[in-house]
Order: C-alpha cells, then structure tokens, then sequence
C-alpha cells in the first residue's frame, strides 16, 4: 500500500506543479498580448520602462514623446523634460494624448522623463544616430 500511496503523491504533485503550463497552453493568460507590440506607432524610436511604453519622434525641430501601457493603450502625461546629450534641457508639455517640446537636433543622446497622472515617474534615455 505505501509504493501506491508514494506514486499517487508525485503524480498529483507533478500534476499541481504543471497546472500553470496547461492555463498557458489552454490561452488563459494575457503574456502573448502584454509588451507583446514593439513597434514605433508614430514613426518614431520605441523604448520600454517597466511596464510603459515610451515612443519618441523628432520631426521638424519638434520632439514629440507617446507614453503607453503594456498593452501600448495610451497613458496620459502631465510632464516631461528631455536632457540632450547630458547638457542642454527642454520642459516638454502636455498636448493632445502626447509631450511636445522643442528639439535640440545636433543632439544624438536623450534622456526623456515624464510624469504620468498616477504619479508614475519615467526616465529613458535613446540614442539617434548623429546627424
């Protein structure tokens, strides 16, 4: 009776230790649709900080920076700066589902900061090849 007793015991503990795997393969998971877009929705160059999205495009003598959440639905910011090649800084401004400001654009390193209305605080730096 105990080897039965022993075999049933690994089999259900193997079976417990695997239910995770089977909820994945069955499709009950959202992992496939989390941070699973890494493409640039406005043309610009995309970077991730924890479970945000932050897109910035530089067009114009403008720079433009989109902050989304995991699953790249946009988040509202309510500020923003961007220190150019550790030097020069620009306050960036809330406007329209995005952070404008102007570009400094012999500058090739970024580092962008926004302020999310959760209270939420982003630092990411990008870097852009020299013009």
């Amino acid at each position: 009776m105990r080897p039965l007793r022993t075999v049933s015991a690994i089999i259900a503990g193997v079976l417990l230790a695997t239910l995770p795997f089977w909820r994945y393969a069955a499709g009950e998971h959202d992992h496939g649709k989390a941070h699973g877009d890494h493409s640039p929705h406005h043309g610009g160059q995309l970077g991730m900080v924890g479970n945000h999205h932050v897109e910035v495009l530089r067009s114009g003598g403008r720079l433009e920076v989109f902050v989304s959440d995991a699953h790249r639905r946009p988040v509202d910011a309510t500020s923003g700066r961007v220190v150019f090649d550790a030097g020069m800084v620009v306050t960036l401004a809330p406007a329209e589902g995005r952070l404008v400001g102007n570009d400094f654009t012999s500058a090739h390193e970024l580092e962008v900061e926004a302020s999310l209305t959760d209270g939420t605080s982003l630092t990411i730096a990008f870097v852009f090849p020299k013009p």
